[in-house]
């Protein structure tokens, strides 16, 4: 067995409070936002959920940017410039009465920490602080990641109820530049190229589809993209709509955050005994699972069960597939590797929304978009169930 060598607990430490901020100061907030901006501006949930859709295609889109730019810069420069753009553009958001001024201010907060401030970026970086044991490096940010619902949404259900949806933002922006100065500062990682010797972006591309468990790989991410980004923005207005108060519901939300926990806690021990493959099928199914019980949260037991599935299955699939990236492709292509994933799990899941809020505004309630998510899980798992094992394809170039 081989010895196991000391995590650079520190520098993790940071970049987890890197990845609770990026992700919880406006991809995870937003959710608990919607009703509150659709009431105040009287915007329709079409056009507001547009702009998260928006901000997903900016995401994935920039990540692969933000990859090639980590893997030729280093991280200093990405975290830098997110905190730059995502808190000047969220700071638009608090002060806009323009639908289309919104929109777009939205979309590029939401973009620029996303592309530079999400797993693709944080996971890389805590693999290249940790060289020697990569998968205990992930599986320990993703427990710090967990815990960004968990934070960010009852805070922001508590401020918003305590100060309006416009302070909220100013709020949560600065959180998150605070975080991503920090980073800078402290988690400066060296580029992992010398200076005109990156690998051509577009043979990381064809990485992707060019064996049959990649291809597998990647279809299972967009549809996973599209049933998690439909969770995140409707679980508070799906169990609202079903009968439970707003707070109420923005706390269960949270908890789906700290279930996350359930997901990750024993990813380590699991990848000792169980396929990677066969965890992220796992994965998809309680996802598959929690979403169908969020189409009926309207007692507090059944949001806790969805709480619960889902948290497990979403906790798990963060960790699993920056691990079987890792296993899949060049290490020295990491970055931007992750980057492309990002776009495919950001592109894909920014129609989520959209169909999400077409079918409230057409149905006047936003649940059976849950049966949405549901079914692109249970999709997903079972395209990655049936393909072959990287393994039994070649592992890392």
């Amino acid at each position: 067995m081989k010895e196991r060598t000391r995590l650079d607990h520190a520098r993790i430490a940071v970049l987890g409070l890197v990845t609770i901020s990026c992700y919880g100061a406006w991809y995870y907030a937003f959710g608990v936002m919607l009703d509150p901006i659709v009431a105040d501006t009287g915007w329709s949930y079409t056009a507001v959920s547009a702009s998260f859709s928006a901000g997903q295609v900016l995401i994935g889109v920039g990540s692969i940017a933000g990859g090639v730019l980590l893997d030729r810069r280093g991280s200093r420069l990405v975290f830098t410039v997110a905190a730059t753009a995502g808190g000047a553009a969220l700071m638009v958001v608090s002060v806009a009465h323009d639908p289309l001024v919104f929109a777009s201010a939205a979309a590029v907060g939401m973009g620029a920490l996303g592309a530079l401030g999400f797993y693709h970026v944080t996971m890389v970086a805590a693999v290249r602080t940790n060289p020697t044991e990569p998968g205990r490096a992930i599986a320990t940010l993703t427990l710090w990641g967990a815990l960004s619902s968990a934070i960010y949404l009852p805070a922001t259900a508590w401020l918003v109820e305590s100060l309006g949806w416009r302070p909220t933002v100013r709020i949560l922006a600065l959180s998150a530049v605070a975080a991503l100065t920090l980073g800078a500062l402290v988690v400066p990682t060296p580029p992992a190229h010398e200076p005109g010797h990156s690998p051509h972006w577009r043979s990381t591309v064809a990485s992707l589809t060019d064996r049959t468990g990649a291809r597998a790989f990647t279809v299972s991410v967009a549809l996973a993209g599209i049933a998690v980004s439909i969770l995140l923005v409707y679980q508070v207005p799906v169990m609202a709509a079903a009968g439970l108060p707003l707070t109420t519901a923005a706390t269960v939300a949270g908890l789906r955050g700290i279930a996350q926990l359930g997901g990750r806690l024993p990813i380590g021990l699991l990848l000792e005994r169980v396929p990677v493959r066969t965890l992220l099928v796992v994965a998809l199914g309680a996802i598959t699972a929690g979403a169908a019980l969020l189409a009926v949260a309207g007692t507090i037991p059944v949001a806790l069960a969805f709480a619960a599935a889902a948290g497990f299955g979403i906790g798990a699939w963060s960790p699993l597939q920056g691990v079987y990236s890792e296993e899949l492709f060049d290490r020295r292509t990491l970055g931007a590797t992750m980057g492309l994933y990002s776009a495919v799990h950001m592109s894909f899941g920014a129609v989520g929304p959209v169909l999400a809020g077409r079918i409230t505004d057409v149905t006047g309630s936003p649940r059976l978009a849950a049966l949405l998510a549901a079914g692109a899980a249970a999709a997903g798992a079972v395209v990655i169930a049936r393909r072959p094992d990287p393994a039994a394809v070649g592992q890392r170039p």
